[in-house]
């Protein structure tokens, strides 16, 4: 039984959209609120300032967004108290449906990005588990809810039970959205684990939207057959105007743009315009006015970059401004005062709670056993179940609208919005404890080139961003001197921003079993890698991979592959690229932020590499056949950063192509801050690399003496154009020692050190490299 009540108020007509200014009646200054558009933006203001608030407030408790957005719009529904009059002025009848369609408007422009990043085709590409898991755990919760359901119709009338198959489909359903921004908030969208889940939750999106679709066609249809057929055939008309005048249009007006310029105003307005006409045509032809912008970006999937720019133009105002209130204003409509007496009195809410809780339920017992099926861990399965049973948005937004629509009740709107609250709430907080829990667990050992045994392979992955990085990094790994003996084990990444999708994707190249002819993904990098396996056949391994996912987690991928390789070294490329003649190329800060998270996050030791475009052209010439002499100098001055450089440089100096230089740089003065220790183990790498590298002339050990940093950085400059390569270790944490004194204030780049730094700044005008390593902390 729903409780009614009525009141009487007065609007005016036609409303008043402009204020004449707050003084124009100052007797009576809050007259200004008659005015819709004045009315409108303190209410925008009002959501965004407390929903910021209470975000900041309990963002540190693990609460998300959408959770923080939900409390504060029911802070706005619930009653005032003595304070009810100025809530009624703030919310006055009249500018419910000015928000109610502000909102709206929102809304749809969100589910348009999402579909144009949805990538339907990727549904018949996903792998076998993604259909084990997606398909079941979509079609077991419907049934078993329309089963449930069928033992609950006493004390249903007609029409109410008429709703209930739509009720289970929209219970049931798994949202590709939801998930990816729960996946996103997380910072687990590029994981395995995440980018399986993606592809489950498209696959059982797909039907979700079926199901719910067929439910409401012939719920419609059972109340009114001709309504029914009108809905059907309308659905068609718009498929078919989506299809052939829409979408074409606005494939043309993205072409218009001029591939890597911006995205005009007037192309952002356009399309806005198109979006607005399928909507438009939607509400015309008797569907939901969000229909038409829904299939007109599942129809995108061509728009090609200025497509995806205009997309990611929208995105950050759309998911930053428009759907914080659009969350608002629906949690806006929900009065918490109904739930308990709601319950006691409606067998359909009693119904409906049942419904949800069974579908809920079979939902994350179905997703955790077929994932344990496709031989996931017991902690993976249980993070799929609940990503998959997770609820968010466009839950919301179905709630809402069916409550415009009669088929909820207010009371069952605040419950569902209560439950979707709790699972918003609580489920990223386990997911970011088992999340946690994996770091823990993940392995300890001694990751690094000083603790390898000796004859053992050296396993490195190299991180491609473009083609000039290849060959640099093939000429570094060629003079670590790879034998039958030494074999090198080398695992390229090619790195590509994800855009205008929301699905990263990571595809392993086998080399040794598919044709090079049949890559579509990173050729260069596929051919390159092939040709340095073949001329080191039985001493050279080579695995390649790409990874398309967003630069923010890309290190993800890097130190996960990094693992499941056991890996001792990552080598990076520096964010500046130089040309042949040393000048500079061009700089990617994208770059130097991924470089950085992967030195901080690593689970082995990294090497960033400054190619002064010397090193790939010694490579060119080398795959020549040309034979090609090498300088190496590797600087000492102690720690475990130059402990795993010059263990580096002791492979270098097997190859008879190369001259190394060790340059160890001492002090004077006692360094206070470097322990007993670690000044033993420095005795003992020195003293090893002495006995098996010396005795070779292409081999030398010299031993200076550097008073402070400035002594330091002018004998450094004296040798840097005598060698092709230079060694440092990045020292991070030493810059305070003697021989570097003063230098970390003139640090450009910390993420090479003072050291490197120092070698490859811009103000030295040289084409020697240098390969800043740091071992595994």
């Amino acid at each position: 039984m729903e409780l009614n009540s009525t009141t009487l108020t007065c609007t005016f007509h036609p409303p008043f959209i402009n204020s004449g200014g707050l003084w124009i009646n100052i007797h009576r200054p809050q007259w200004w609120l008659n005015n819709s558009l004045p009315l409108l933006e303190l209410q925008l203001v009002l959501f965004c300032f407390f929903m910021a608030i209470i975000h900041f407030l309990l963002k540190r408790s693990g609460v998300s967004k959408l959770s923080s957005q939900i409390i504060t719009g029911l802070i706005f529904g619930c009653s005032w108290g003595k304070l009810n009059k100025g809530k009624f002025e703030l919310f006055r009848v009249e500018s419910e449906e000015i928000l109610g369609l502000f909102s709206y408007f929102a809304y749809m422009l969100f589910m348009f990005i999402t579909a144009v990043k949805m990538d339907v085709s990727m549904t018949l590409k996903t792998g076998k588990r993604a259909w084990i898991i997606g398909l079941p755990s979509i079609l077991l919760p419907l049934t078993c809810g329309l089963l449930v359901s069928s033992f609950l119709l006493e004390g249903l009338t007609i029409s109410e039970i008429r709703k209930l198959p739509l009720m289970v489909s929209m219970q049931s359903m798994i949202s590709f959205p939801v998930i990816a921004c729960l996946l996103n908030e997380l910072k687990i969208v590029s994981t395995e684990l995440g980018r399986l889940g993606l592809s489950s939750a498209l696959v059982a999106d797909m039907f979700s939207q079926c199901a719910v679709a067929i439910a409401n066609q012939i719920r419609i249809s059972r109340k009114n057959a001709a309504k029914g057929y009108y809905s059907i055939g309308g659905l068609c008309v718009q498929v078919f105007l989506v299809s052939f005048l829409f979408r074409p249009v606005v494939l043309w007006i993205m072409k218009q743009t001029t591939e890597g310029k911006p995205v005009s105003r007037g192309t952002t307005q356009t399309v806005f315009l198109v979006v607005l006409l399928s909507a438009v045509t939607s509400t015309l032809l008797g569907q939901p006015a969000i229909v038409g912008p829904y299939l007109l970006g599942l129809s995108l999937t061509d728009g090609g970059p200025t497509g995806f720019s205009l997309i990611e133009k929208l995105e950050c105002f759309v998911s930053d401004f428009f759907m914080p209130v659009f969350v608002i204003t629906c949690a806006l409509q929900v009065d918490l005062s109904r739930i308990l007496l709601v319950a006691a009195l409606d067998n359909y809410t009693r119904v409906n709670i049942i419904l949800a809780f069974v579908t809920y339920v079979t939902k994350f017992v179905c997703t955790f056993l077929t994932s344990l099926y496709c031989q996931l861990s017991f902690r993976e399965s249980l993070m799929l179940s609940l990503i998959l049973s997770s609820k968010g948005v466009v839950e919301l937004s179905f709630c809402t609208l069916f409550t415009e629509y009669n088929i909820l009740s207010r009371g069952i709107l605040a419950w569902f919005t209560v439950f979707l609250l709790l699972i918003a709430t609580f489920v990223p907080m386990v997911l970011k404890f088992l999340n946690d829990i994996s770091k823990l667990q993940a392995s300890n050992q001694n990751r690094n080139i000083m603790h390898l045994s000796q004859n053992s392979e050296l396993r490195v992955l190299a991180c491609v961003h473009t083609n000039e990085n290849i060959y640099g990094f093939i000429h570094l790994l060629n003079i670590s001197c790879p034998t039958q003996e030494n074999p090198v084990a080398v695992y390229a990444l090619h790195l590509i921003e994800l855009v205008g999708r929301t699905a990263p994707v990571f595809i392993s190249h086998r080399i040794e079993n598919k044709p090079i002819g049949d890559q579509t993904y990173s050729e260069n990098m596929l051919l390159s890698f092939d040709h340095f396996e073949k001329e080191n056949s039985g001493s050279v391994y080579a695995e390649c991979f790409t990874s398309i996912s967003p630069h923010k987690f890309m290190h993800n991928e890097i130190c996960k592959l990094a693992m499941d390789k056991i890996t001792s070294l990552i080598i990076l490329p520096f964010h500046i690229t130089w040309t042949s003649d040393g000048l500079v190329d061009q700089e990617d800060n994208t770059m130097r932020n991924l470089n950085c998270s992967v030195i901080e996050k690593a689970p082995c030791s990294v090497a960033i590499l400054a190619d002064k475009g010397h090193l790939g052209s010694i490579a060119s010439m080398a795959s020549s056949g040309v034979r090609c002499e090498y300088t190496v100098c590797v600087i000492y001055l102690g720690g475990s950063d130059d402990r795993e450089a010059i263990s580096f440089a002791k492979r270098l100096a097997k190859d008879i192509k190369i001259e190394l230089t060790v340059l160890k740089l001492g002090s004077s003065v006692e360094d206070n801050g470097t322990s007993k220790w670690e000044k033993m183990l420095d005795s003992e790498v020195i003293k090893d690399f002495k006995m098996t590298c010396l005795g070779d002339g292409r081999v030398k050990f010299l031993e200076e003496v550097s008073e402070d940093g400035p002594q330091t950085a002018l004998r450094l400059r004296e040798l840097v154009n005598d060698f092709d390569l230079m060694i440092v270790g990045r020292r991070k944490g030493m810059e305070s020692s003697p021989q570097t004194s003063g230098l970390s204030e003139w640090n450009e780049f910390p993420e090479l050190g003072v050291l490197g730094d120092l070698i490859a700044s811009l103000d030295i005008n040289t084409r020697t490299s240098v390969l800043v390593i740091q071992q595994q902390k």
